[in-house]
């Protein structure tokens, strides 16, 4: 019993930025419909605007999330207008819409680290408490990101599904030309998505350095994560990525309790493509 509540609880905690990445990941996917590989970037530049105001400004960390997650939302507006919109509008296939990104990633990852430095950075934290959960430790800052990404997804979840924005996204999604005869300003509400998936996108940067480090290659390093994620939640599915970014945490926690972090990683891995295996025979 122990054993499985560490795990739910670890997983949990570990998921957290998890569910928000693959959030606004699934979002652009979802209405774009190419793979964004840049988005892992995004993340990075989260965590690093935070460490600008919270460490080098001597900003209250608390004080520093929002600035934060608006900066990402802004940097990701910038590159859907300058990057991925002109290539758009050329016609641009989703293969060379992937290499682009992938490029893209290269060109902003070693750009942060040109100014950053190859060195760990941490957030400045005064006064951390812990509370008991199950017997496990947990910082208020975790217990401050386990809420605010719960009401976020919850957030997501209704802008998607229950207001005029969310129902424009989804009829751009699938016909452009029909949303537009429909009087849906396309660039309009791709701009406010790619905003919102910024956001989310730099909180999850900033969160993922609460519980680690902050380094040029953090979002590197999730984004392969976070693509399988959104694949096998369901592509636009926000309930889907939360699901399959929760099971991933906690599978992840499990093998870790027992085991090496890198063998966490491979059987999540090789369970991703049993699961879209099991989906494409069922088809």
């Amino acid at each position: 019993m122990s054993f499985i509540t560490d795990a739910l609880v670890l997983g949990i905690i570990e998921a957290a930025p998890l569910v928000l990445a693959a959030a606004g990941f699934t979002l652009i996917f979802y209405l774009n419909g190419f793979i964004n590989v840049a988005y892992g970037e995004n993340i990075t530049l989260g965590a690093y605007f935070a460490i600008i105001f919270n460490s080098m400004l001597g900003w209250n960390f608390y004080l520093a999330i929002i600035p934060s997650a608006l900066l990402s939302g802004v940097v990701s507006v910038f590159t859907y207008l300058l990057v991925f919109r002109p290539a758009f509008k050329r016609g641009v296939g989703r293969t060379e819409m992937i290499i682009l990104s992938v490029g893209l990633s290269f060109f902003i990852r070693y750009a942060a680290r040109l100014i950053f430095g190859s060195q760990l950075y941490a957030f400045d934290i005064a006064s951390p408490s812990h509370i008991k959960l199950f017997g496990i430790g947990i910082m208020n800052v975790q217990l401050t990101a386990l809420i605010l990404v719960a009401v976020i997804t919850v957030g997501l979840y209704l802008f998607i599904y229950r207001t005029n924005y969310g129902e424009m996204m989804r009829a751009l999604a699938n016909n452009e030309e029909l949303a537009m005869v429909s009087g849906i300003n396309p660039v309009k509400v791709s701009v406010l998505i790619w905003f919102i998936a910024g956001v989310v996108g730099g909180l999850a940067g900033l969160f993922y350095g609460v519980f680690s480090f902050v380094s040029t290659a953090l979002g590197w390093k999730l984004i392969l994560i976070i693509i399988m994620i959104s694949i096998v939640g369901g592509i636009g599915n926000v309930r889907g990525a939360l699901i399959a970014s929760i099971g991933a945490g906690i599978i992840t926690a499990a093998v870790t309790l027992v085991t090496k972090p890198l063998y966490g990683e491979v059987i999540l891995l090789l369970g991703f493509i049993a699961v879209l295996k099991f989906k494409k025979v069922r088809r």
